[in-house]
């Protein structure tokens, strides 16, 4: 008799049914699969990105499946299934998972606020007046992730966007300090405005619109420069820090800067620093140049969610952080040097 024998049908139809089964629901989860590690140098306290070249979203995911305690997010939008379920199951083994976000934005059709809601790890600004348009997050009260990003698929894929990673317990309780005026939460002391941490060899100062002038902390920076100038802004209107830059321009140092083409309109400083001779260009990315950083003398980055606008200044819950790093200043000049030679 011959040993060989046809598969039963029913048995091959099942097998292709499962392996399509399991097709669907690693296509469908929105978990991604071993992202990259969030690495930091044994002299470094910061760790940058910047999309689209970086995916940013899975070094947002490792830190989160990495937490033990807490997360506390605060996100204009949050739209991407990937680091929705990865909050989801960092609250399933038992970390506490807290999520603030915009009231506009919880309302878009790919807003994750829904999912979010039916387990009450969410809630909204009900704010009518202002945008609650932070970008951060806090794992483990340790480790602080800022910067321009929203996790959304065109964050990730399509816009020019960056992000720090800040390893400090300080500079996470002053994030944290934040998020509880969002939740209304009862505060713990918090430190004296403006007083810088003390990281290594290096210096940041965390500022928050909801007690703090941003555009003042922005402006203080740039009169300090001795050199250099270089900034990428998803929109500017600031008058006061266009005056600056103005100045420090006739006193000979080298201002350039990239603006979102999107944003063209009567209240941008485009047209009026461009009318003094001043390197400024225009983005060329079909989406957004959604950067919001200045370097300042090869030493300095000032980033966050803050675009120097009055609204952002005045009304928008917002933050930005100063760092005083020549190692990250180099490559958030990179950044700025290679949008610069792809887009003059």
């Amino acid at each position: 008799m011959n040993d060989w024998k046809v598969p039963n049908k029913c048995v091959v139809a099942r097998k292709l049914v499962l392996s399509f089964l399991l097709f669907l629901i690693v296509w469908f989860s929105g978990c991604e699969k071993n992202p990259d590690p969030v690495i930091f140098p044994s002299s470094e306290v910061f760790v940058s990105y910047f999309s689209p070249q970086d995916s940013l979203y899975p070094h947002l995911i490792y830190l989160i499946d990495e937490a033990k305690e807490s997360i506390y997010a605060a996100f204009y939008k949050i739209e991407l299934k990937e680091l929705s379920c990865a909050l989801m199951q960092a609250h399933q083994r038992g970390v506490k998972v807290k999520i603030f976000t915009d009231d506009l934005t919880s309302q878009d059709k790919d807003s994750q606020f829904d999912y979010f809601g039916k387990f009450g790890l969410i809630k909204k600004d009900r704010d009518p007046e202002s945008l609650m348009h932070h970008k951060f997050c806090v794992i483990d009260e340790r480790i602080v992730w800022t910067g321009s990003f929203n996790p959304t698929r065109s964050g990730a894929y399509r816009e020019n966007n960056n992000v720090v990673v800040i390893k400090s317990s300080q500079a996470a309780a002053d994030f944290i300090q934040e998020f509880k005026k969002l939740w209304q939460e009862p505060l713990s002391s918090s430190r004296s405005a403006f007083s810088p941490l003390k990281l290594d060899d290096s210096l940041v100062e965390t500022y928050f619109s909801s007690q703090d002038n941003l555009e003042e902390a922005v402006i203080r920076e740039l009169k300090r420069a001795k050199k250099s100038i270089y900034f990428a802004l998803f929109t500017f209107t600031s008058k006061k820090i266009a005056q600056v830059l103005v100045h420090k321009y006739a006193e000979n140092l080298e201002v350039r800067g990239i603006m979102e083409k999107y944003q063209d309109d009567p209240f941008s400083q485009y047209q009026s620093l461009k009318r003094l001779r001043m390197k400024i260009i225009w983005d060329r990315n079909f989406y957004f140049m959604h950067h919001k950083f200045f370097v300042v003398d090869d030493c300095l980055v000032v980033t966050g969610s803050f675009n120097p606008t009055w609204r952002a200044t005045y009304q928008n819950k917002e933050n930005l952080v100063i760092i005083h790093s020549p190692s990250l200043a180099k490559k958030y000049q990179a950044e700025f040097d290679r949008l610069w030679k792809d887009w003059y």
